[in-house]
């Protein structure tokens, strides 16, 4: 009886063995058929700890990480090592977008082999068909991005570049952004020179512009700060009644003193970066990403004497709906919904002790005035078509209005 007992074991383990390598050969043909290996979704273990960079304030005699001082370039390089791990993030649903990232991730691939590629969790499975050797960290991991991330690329627009905040938590890794949306404003680089602005990003010296970030907490009517739901802010927080008819009535308060109360449709909170978004729409300034500064401006006013502000980025500026505010209001923070604002709850906004690093171009103020120019259109007359600035003189074949009398 032992001895069958002893039989029927032996042939339990044989039969367990032979399933458990039954089930990993099945999960290596599963993995070749979708061409990447399992380990590619795995990044706590077998992706290394990013390279930590040297940023260095132009024209100052020390290196030294970010210092807070938002209105100085810095420069960015890797002290001799390489970026072990890259990040790229795309603009959704869009397929010359596709085709740069491939292109992008296969030169990146063969020109520097020992540099992880890593993509969002959707891209990966939309790509890896094309892309077997990229990665991706799952949901549950977005810690990772963290630790592991040395660099991001993204391809795509403005709302591209601001979605690359949201994956991670205060700190950002350096942006090398290139333009593929409709705008672009925020995106100094084009796609068609990747080549020679990754190779100089990662073997030499870039130049880094620090955009200030704002801070948002909200508070309840007691005037407690909800420190947990803090976010950081690129573009611009915005009170606005939204689908309620009546219009909103909200105090603004400028370091927790009454500055004014406004009867509107709402008011805009923006950083310098902003100050092209939203807050332009709304009548506010353009403002140049190396003044430090908070923007105020009221979103349709019934006052007409409420003028945009632009505060100290000291400021530390608190929005309360009105205790007899006749509508609700709704919080936004760089577009996206953060929750309703009851009667007598309010926001608290400050600067971030965190900025977006934007790789940028050599001369900023150039590529600025560039860009105000060419996309938008900045001081174009109505009186007569024209292709060129007013700033550039005129050559032999123009016609010059001015001339006829």
């Amino acid at each position: 009886m032992q001895a069958a007992v002893r039989v029927v074991r032996a042939c339990s383990r044989h039969q367990w063995r032979n399933a458990q390598a039954c089930a990993q050969r099945s999960i290596a043909r599963a993995a070749r058929g979708h061409g990447h290996s399992m380990r590619q979704f795995a990044t706590t273990g077998d992706i290394p700890t990013k390279t930590q960079p040297k940023i260095t304030k132009q024209g100052a005699a020390h290196s030294n990480h970010f210092d807070g001082d938002a209105d100085q370039q810095y420069t960015l390089e890797w002290q001799g090592a390489t970026p072990k791990t890259v990040l790229i993030v795309k603009k959704a649903n869009d397929k010359q977008v596709d085709r740069a990232l491939v292109s992008i991730s296969r030169w990146m691939h063969s020109t520097y082999p020992q540099i992880n590629v890593v993509v969002e969790p959707a891209v990966f499975r939309q790509m890896h068909s094309d892309l077997p050797f990229v990665r991706t960290i799952q949901p549950a991991l977005r810690s990772e991005y963290a630790r592991v991330v040395d660099f991001v690329i993204t391809l795509g627009g403005d709302g591209t570049f601001l979605h690359v905040s949201s994956l991670f938590g205060d700190e950002v890794p350096p942006i090398i952004p290139f333009s593929m949306g409709t705008l672009g404003f925020l995106l100094p680089f084009n796609v068609a020179d990747f080549p020679g602005q990754l190779q100089k990003i990662i073997e030499h010296t870039s130049t880094v512009l620090p955009r200030m970030r704002l801070m948002y907490s909200k508070c309840a009517a007691g005037g407690a700060l909800d420190s947990a739901g803090r976010l950081n802010i690129t573009n611009e927080a915005c009170i606005h009644r939204g689908t309620y008819p009546h219009l909103t009535t909200i105090s603004c308060y400028l370091n927790d003193h009454l500055l004014t109360t406004s009867v509107g449709d709402g008011i805009i909170v923006g950083t310098p970066t902003g100050s092209t978004a939203y807050s332009l729409s709304a009548g506010g300034p353009i403002v140049h990403p190396l003044v430090s500064s908070i923007l105020v401006a009221p979103v349709c006013p019934r006052s007409l004497s409420f003028r945009p502000l632009m505060l100290p980025a000291s400021s530390v500026i608190r929005l309360q709906v009105h205790r007899r505010s006749r509508g609700r209001a709704t919080a936004f923070i760089d577009g996206r919904d953060c929750g309703e604002l009851l009667q007598g709850e309010c926001i608290e906004i400050k600067r971030s002790p965190f900025p977006l690093m934007c790789v940028n171009r050599e001369n900023l103020a150039a590529g600025w005035a560039q860009d105000i120019n060419q996309l938008l259109q900045f001081n174009r007359t109505f009186s007569y078509p024209h292709d060129v600035p007013f700033g550039d003189p005129p050559t032999d074949g123009d016609h010059d209005p001015d001339e006829e009398s």
